[in-house]
This record gives C-alpha cells, sequence and structure tokens, in this order.
C-alpha cells in the first residue's frame, strides 16, 4: 500500500514539473534565437556601414621569420599546400595569428580594450554569422576560433584599435565565412 502512494505522488510531482521543464526549454531556444538574430542584424549593418574587415588569416611566425611570404602572394592564396600544413602546425603551437587585407594592412586579434590577457585569443569562440546559402544548407557550427581558419577568408566585425609599426590591433566581436567549419579538417 505504502509503495503504491509512493509511486503517485512520484507521479503527480512529474505531472506538475514536467510543463515548467518545457517552459524553460522553449525560453532557452528562443533566447539563443533572438541572440542570433541580433548577432546578424549587427554584422549587417556593420557591412552596410563599411566597418567590416575582409581578410585572410595568416601565422605570425611564418610571416616575420622569413619561411614564407604569405603578404606578398595573390589574396586569397597565402599559402601552397606545403606551407600550410606548417603555418597550421605553428599556429596550434600558439604562435601569432594575423588577419591580412588585400590592401596588404595586418590586423592582429586582441581582447577587448581594458580586458585583462589571461589565455591565448586563438582559443576563443567567435559567434559566426551565416550567408543565406548556409542557412539553407547542413547545421554548422554556430561558432568558430581562429587557429583552424589559417589560410582561410574571414570577414569580421569588431573594434578596430590603431596598434603598432602599422600593424592594427581587431577585437572580434562576430565572424563569417564561407564553406563548411570542422575541426580537424
Amino acid at each position: 500500500m505504502k509503495t503504491w502512494k509512493l509511486i503517485s505522488i512520484i507521479l503527480a510531482c512529474l505531472l506538475f514539473t514536467l510543463p515548467c521543464l518545457a517552459e524553460e526549454q522553449s525560453d532557452e531556444q528562443d533566447s539563443y534565437e533572438k541572440r542570433v538574430k541580433a548577432n546578424e542584424e549587427k554584422f549587417n549593418a556593420a557591412v552596410k556601414a563599411g566597418k567590416t574587415i575582409r581578410g585572410v588569416i595568416v601565422e605570425g611566425n611564418s610571416l616575420f621569420n622569413g619561411t614564407t611570404a604569405p603578404q606578398e602572394r595573390p589574396y586569397g592564396e597565402p599559402y601552397t599546400k606545403e606551407e600550410l600544413l606548417a603555418a597550421k602546425f605553428s599556429a596550434e603551437r600558439n604562435s601569432a595569428l594575423f588577419i591580412l587585407t588585400k590592401d596588404g594592412t595586418l590586423y592582429y586579434p586582441t581582447w577587448k580594450k581594458g580586458e585583462p590577457v589571461t589565455r591565448s585569443i586563438g582559443n576563443l569562440r567567435f559567434p559566426r554569422v551565416f550567408t543565406e546559402e548556409q542557412k539553407k544548407g547542413p547545421k554548422l557550427f554556430t561558432w568558430a576560433t581562429l587557429v583552424p581558419m589559417v589560410g582561410r577568408e574571414v570577414e569580421v566585425c569588431g573594434e578596430v584599435y590603431p596598434g603598432y609599426s602599422g600593424i592594427k590591433g581587431i577585437y572580434i566581436e562576430l565572424i563569417q565565412f564561407e564553406g563548411d567549419y570542422l575541426i580537424g579538417e
């Protein structure tokens, strides 16, 4: 008899908590969709205002030690296959990454002004804005990190800082790029 009472109490509790759990889940999904939409609107407004930067991510060791010269190659093809492999290995070992634009300007991804630097910027996940074609296709990661993106063209939205020696700093808020983003490929 006690077992039936216990089972009925548990069932009653479950019946009352299930609608609450469903509401929490839909609220999380709604807030996620709102964030994605807000990111898209912010990125599109920055594109219209000409405040985005389009460039290729290059790896700093090869750039400055003379092993390759990505800044002297045709835009969009900074590395040969062999050089790209070496550049990606170097990037994974936490070397500096830059965004090289068509006009030859280098942007150094950095922290937001005033934030303490506590870890590598290459490990950060940047919110991704999808193109219209990507929205129709298979589900892709909604974020990206910089290290696997070496050699790829990206468009970023964020705060630009003056920097040093002609290399400008950029705090990346949103990133957009073509193609799949599969970790390890």
